[in-house]
């Protein structure tokens, strides 16, 4: 970067300009877009992202898939891109469209700060705390998986309320774009009907015969049905005695886990019952997330 132009840097083919939008509503389209640190080394899935736009266009893409299927892969190239673009330089894709961003806010990895005397679950809060009261509408918000480094029923509960608190707030009011990554399904089936909120999922195929997964990176529309991780502790070489009880519990928790959450047994989801109580405010009323939260209630009275 010191001794070159940042538009004249090489990349392989295809590469463009961006193209910036001089806009109210934030969008971000790029076709076949490509992660430049990895495209170099061989065969790479290239992806259409596309987020924002107008009123009527999701901003927000939750995002399920297999483990390794690339779902984070498909989060950090998307925020290189826009550094790239903003910085003047090439853009690893075919096409390259999108309104200037004010701020990247990433939730991301696991990692401890011990000299700080943070746990990975306070580092994982104390960065979700900053998008919460940092990002704006001009803002890109990438969140990788959350609650992990705490018990089963408190990483659901954060998992939960985050994204609520995310999802739901900044898509709502706040407005900006954002891709949220998660094997939490339920949290997919709760925002299924938020004209904001666009359910997709890294593609694969199940081999049946074989008991694998064959992941084939390309971004797809719906909810992916399962995160397939006891594939993954075979692949990693772990005994299949411990797999198949692994397997066991696994299917035990998910029969009971769907008897209970109302999600699956109610089409009054609580996300809905939290937008009925917001709408009834005397006051204080935004008017965006009024109108985003009347158009999931009509999209659900259609349905």
């Amino acid at each position: 970067m010191s001794t070159h132009r940042v538009d004249e840097l090489p990349l392989v083919e295809p590469a463009c300009r961006p193209e910036f939008l001089d806009q109210e509503d934030s969008v971000l389209e790029f076709k076949e877009l490509r992660h430049p640190c990895i495209t170099a080394g061989g065969n790479f899935s290239p992806n259409d992202t596309q987020l924002g736009g107008g009123p009527d266009q999701p901003n927000i893409i939750l995002l399920t898939g297999p483990n390794m299927g690339g779902k984070s892969t498909l989060l950090r190239q998307t925020c290189v891109a826009i550094i790239m673009a903003q910085l003047g330089g090439y853009v690893p894709a075919r096409s390259c469209r999108l309104t200037a961003v004010d701020r990247i806010f990433t939730r991301i990895g696991a990692n401890d700060n011990i000299l700080a005397s943070q746990s990975t679950f306070m580092v994982e809060l104390a960065e979700t705390s900053k998008i919460l009261h940092g990002a704006t509408t001009h803002s890109m918000v990438i969140l990788d998986e959350l609650g992990r480094g705490t018990s089963t029923f408190d990483g659901y509960a954060i998992a939960y309320a985050i994204a609520y608190a995310v999802l739901h707030h900044l898509a709502t009011q706040v407005n900006c774009l954002a891709l949220f990554s998660t094997h939490y399904h339920t949290l997919c089936k709760e925002f299924e009907l938020n004209l904001s909120i666009k359910n997709m999922h890294m593609g694969y195929v199940m081999d049946t015969d074989e008991h694998k997964v064959i992941f084939l990176y390309k971004l797809t529309q719906g909810i992916c049905a399962k995160s397939f991780g006891m594939n993954v502790a075979k692949m990693a070489g772990i005994p299949d005695a411990i797999i198949e009880k692994a397997a066991a519990k696994a299917e035990a928790f998910e029969r009971t886990h769907k008897t209970h959450d109302s999600t699956y047994s109610t089409s009054l989801t609580p996300t809905m019952l939290a937008d009925m109580a917001y709408l009834l405010k005397p006051t204080d009323l935004n008017p965006r997330a009024v109108r985003t939260i009347v158009n999931a209630f009509r999209s659900a009275d259609s349905m």
